[in-house]
Parts: C-alpha cells; structure tokens; sequence
C-alpha cells in the first residue's frame, strides 16, 4: 500500500537543517580549550562561548498587506516564503480549512503543480483593518509536497510510528504558532489512514476531522483547537482506540 510521509516530519528535519547550517560557524569560530588543572584524571574541559554580537542580524521581512488572503499569498517574495522547489505553492487549488478571527488568519490548503504533483501549505497571516475592510499580510507558510516522487511504502505499524513521532514536535515555534488564538494549544496533522478517527492524544478526540481527496485517494487533516495538558508534545500519550 502506498504512503506518502507525514508533512511535519519533513518541515522539523528541514528547520533543523537550516538551524544548524547557521549555528555550526558561530560555534567553531568562538571555540576555546582549556586545561583543568589539579583534577585527578589531568583531564580537559572543551568551552563553547556564543557571542551574540557576532550573529548577524535577521529582519523579518514588513507585512505586505491585499484585500484577500490568496492575493496576500502572491505579493511577497516568492523565494523567501516558498522556496524554488515550491515556486507555485502561493497558488490556491483547493481550500481545505481557515481559521480566523480579528487579528489573525490561518489557511490550509492545496497547490497543484500538475497532475502528478503538488504541495499541501498551511499559511498563517496577519489582519488589520482598513476602510472598514480587513486586509491580509502572510506571516509565514509551512510547506509540504506530494505526489509519486514523495511516496513511500510502509508497513500500519511503521506508519503509525512515523505519526507519532511528528506529533511529538509540534511544541516547536514554527509549527505550535500557527495558531490564531494567543494561548491556546493548536495541534494538527496530516494522515492518510482512517484511523485518525479514533485517535486520542492525552485522552481526547480531534476538534474536526477533514476528509478530502488527493490524487484520487482519500486524505485527512485533522486538529485540536486547544489541545488541554501541560505536558510537552514529546510526552504526549497517543492512542488509537
């Protein structure tokens, strides 16, 4: 049976990546060594100093503002948000969730690349009020592709595995502040078996429960509103019941 790899798991190896690649030259660049005298062993302790002043300085790129959110999408820089790989990604095949309320917005949707391929993107932007009308900045955009160079094979058992373990980084920024409501736990989550319908993660169900098709092939997106513990997602008790 074919499977196509959870989205978030992808999203976290490719942070991780960029994180690193940025971090290793900071560090090397400000490594010192120095003896321990007087320790039984003789042994040798390795400092690793950080300078901030030395890291240079990331700008957020200013909010670009358009009367509707897939016009928001179109009018940034491209390459900055989606990338050369997901060049088309700024375009809205087909809407699968929004949230909304007055400050901030989140869509999910579907980009057709062609008919073997596209992406899923879960995008988030900012509102504000203009002539009495709202306006829409994209904030960030998570991105995910798909298609028959995505695929993968995988046994139930592995596949639920490889679920669980995306979901257990859902604490990290990018991905938990895509939510729209200051201080409310939004988990979610792509899956492509139907057992996401008895999922509990900390003993309770999903908020909703998305069915739509992809490729011909039947696909989920599900989330939590406001997931309710205090324990980190790494933590979390995952069940399907």
């Amino acid at each position: 049976m074919k499977k196509i790899i959870k989205y978030i798991g992808l999203f976290i190896l490719v942070m991780l990546g960029q994180f690193i690649i940025l971090a290793i030259p900071f560090a090397f660049s400000t490594l010192k060594i120095n003896n321990v005298e007087g320790s039984a062993d003789n042994s040798q302790q390795i400092l690793f100093e950080f300078k901030a002043k030395d890291m240079p300085a990331f700008e957020e790129p200013a909010p670009i503002y358009a009367d509707t959110k897939e016009a928001a999408l179109v009018v940034v820089n491209q390459k900055i948000y989606f990338g050369e790989e997901y060049f088309y990604a700024s375009k809205v095949s087909d809407i699968i969730k929004i949230f909304e309320n007055d400050d901030y917005a989140t869509m999910v949707y579907f980009s057709k690349k062609d008919s073997r391929e596209g992406a899923l993107v879960i995008a988030k932007f900012k509102i504000k009020i203009a002539e009495d009308k709202k306006q829409y900045a994209l904030l960030t955009a998570i991105i995910q592709g798909y298609g028959n160079s995505k695929r993968i094979k995988e046994t139930p058992e592995g596949h639920f595995d490889i679920f669980c373990q995306a979901i257990q980084v859902l604490d990290l920024p990018d991905l938990k502040d895509l939510g729209i409501t200051e201080g409310n736990r939004f988990i979610f989550g792509g899956l492509d078996e139907e057992y996401v319908k008895r999922l509990k993660i900390e003993g309770q169900s999903p908020t909703e429960i998305i069915e739509y098709t992809l490729y011909g092939e039947k696909r989920y997106f599900w989330y939590y509103e406001n997931l309710i513990s205090d324990k980190p997602s790494s933590q979390f008790d995952i069940k399907v019941e």
